[in-house]
């Protein structure tokens, strides 16, 4: 419900012409979204996501693209495949090692109807992380550009190493076993021999780094953050990458919610384990999707004895959905007619997808898509691309309409599990959150500890906060990255304040 996944590559103009190459300055550039130094073309236009245009004409559809994704070479390539319009991983073109890391080289000609795109892409993978780099282009510009641009491009690409800051704490990696599945996480303690109260961190939807990592939307690292302060405050933390994602093994794509929620039990579970933890004081705090992880384990799991929910859903996420789409799409200036024909294609894609009918939701997505291209403004034309990309992009995500992750999520509701859950819960919403509505959420919530009989609960809405609670304007996801990388002054304070009010810190 927060994250954006890797977006690149092929923006498709059905003509193109090549543009004279003139000498190419590359200038030094830190992206701290995605982790990494590297080198742009002086004079490219900065797209998001970490693509850069060169737009010598209206026509001209040469761009570079780097990005970061924490997920391993193989689980990346479903994504990719689609994108190059290719049904198999191609044959690498061979290897390049940087001072840093160690490079597979691919080529590829992607057929965009009369024209073709030459691709260059580069993979690394390092520290549960793949790095990509790829450049498109025509196939008569393709060799200047590859040596001015591409290759320089691999040598200067490197992580970018964390300076080392002293902490009042330890920090210990650590796994957790669940079943086929290993969970690679960081535990931070505080001083002293406990036995610690202690906090586990459950991300969001979409696959999430134990820092709950939002590149490219925004470089904020929220459980990075949150780990920092609670632990400081005198209470221990666990947060862990998710399954198939980072350092953890297992398979992402294959999983729903309900696994999510077994990986976050097992990590209580390990915690039981250490002499160093009080077993009888181990919370859950959940962000979006991960509230609702909390409100099943808030039912269902007797070692929970406390919960802070981050912007988790008390409403069916078709409801949750349906809502988030009008809200964004408001903050983005759409108009009432657009709106409504995107609501129209939801609620239609839904019944589709019970019935498992693909290819009319394929249909009804492309159907859908030209009717949304014929409203846009000749201005938003300028920069949406065409109408065979519009459509692409709209089959390719009503595609994920079929994954049982969202046929799972769409059909659940987590009302009927917070109105189970008796231990202490914190409910904290954003004023301005376009994606988790507080306005339709906090009522449900409240309604549903009512009918648990809960008697220790606290529903707070902070009124400028977003879905990160970072400090917003409009709420928009599309402004994460442009605000402040950091929480809204009275989040951090708020969660500890009421944790340490349902905790005794060892002394």
């Amino acid at each position: 419900m927060k994250k954006a996944l890797i977006a690149l590559l092929i923006f498709v103009f059905m003509f193109s012409v090549a543009a004279a190459q003139d000498a190419i300055k590359l200038n030094d550039f830190a992206d701290d979204a995605f982790g990494f130094s590297t080198v742009v073309p002086e004079g490219w236009t900065a797209k998001g996501n970490g693509i850069y245009a060169r737009a010598s004409s209206p026509t001209d559809f040469t761009l570079i693209a780097q990005q970061a994704v924490p997920l391993a070479v193989d689980k990346l390539w479903p994504s990719l495949l689609p994108q190059l319009a290719l049904t198999d991983v191609p044959d690498s073109a061979g290897t390049y090692e940087s001072p840093t890391l160690n490079w597979t080289l691919y080529k590829v000609d992607v057929k965009a109807g009369a024209a073709t795109i030459a691709v260059d892409m580069a993979l690394a993978e390092a520290d549960g992380k793949t790095y990509i780099v790829l450049l498109q282009t025509t196939p008569d510009d393709y060799q200047a550009l590859h040596n001015a641009v591409f290759q320089p491009t691999l040598a200067a690409l490197a992580p970018i190493v964390e300076a080392v800051t002293d902490v009042p704490y330890q920090q210990e990696e650590v796994t957790v076993p669940n079943g086929d599945v290993t969970l690679a996480g960081t535990l931070t303690l505080p001083e002293g021999d406990g036995p610690h109260p202690a906090v586990v961190l459950v991300t969001g939807s979409g696959p999430q780094d134990r820092d709950e990592s939002l590149a490219p939307a925004a470089a904020i690292k929220p459980f990075r953050l949150i780990a920092d302060a609670l632990t400081r405050a005198g209470i221990a933390v666990l947060r862990y990458d998710d399954r198939g994602i980072g350092k953890s093994t297992g398979d992402f794509a294959s999983a729903t919610t309900p696994d999510f929620a077994s990986d976050a039990s097992a990590a209580i579970q390990y915690l039981m384990t250490r002499s160093d933890i009080n077993p009888k004081q181990i919370g859950v705090l959940g962000h979006s999707e991960g509230g609702e992880v909390a409100a099943m384990l808030g039912a269902n799991d007797p070692h929970v004895a406390f919960i802070v929910s981050m912007a988790g859903p008390a409403v069916s996420g078709a409801d949750v959905l349906l809502l988030q789409n009008k809200l964004i799409m408001q903050a983005g200036g759409a108009g009432d007619e657009q709106i409504q024909l995107q609501l129209d294609f939801l609620q239609q894609a839904f019944g589709l997808m019970e019935k498992g009918d693909t290819e009319a939701i394929q249909k009804l997505a492309e159907e859908t898509a030209r009717q949304q291209f014929d409203m846009l403004t000749d201005e938003q034309r300028k920069t949406a691309g065409s109408i065979e990309e519009a459509v692409a992009n709209a089959q390719q995500g009503a595609a994920s309409l079929m994954t049982p992750w969202f046929k799972y999520f769409v059909n659940y509701n987590p009302g009927e599990d917070w109105a189970k859950t008796t231990v202490p819960v914190l409910a904290l919403f954003g004023g301005k959150d376009t994606q988790v509505d507080g306005g339709q959420n906090a009522p449900a919530m409240e309604a549903a500890l009512k009918q648990a009989g809960n008697t220790d609960y606290s529903i707070v809405t902070l009124p400028d906060a977003n879905h990160l609670f970072q400090s917003a304007t409009s709420g928009a996801p599309s402004e994460y990255g442009t605000l402040k990388q950091e929480f809204t002054a009275d989040f951090l304070p708020t969660v500890v304040d009421w944790v340490l009010k349902h905790v005794t810190v060892a002394q």
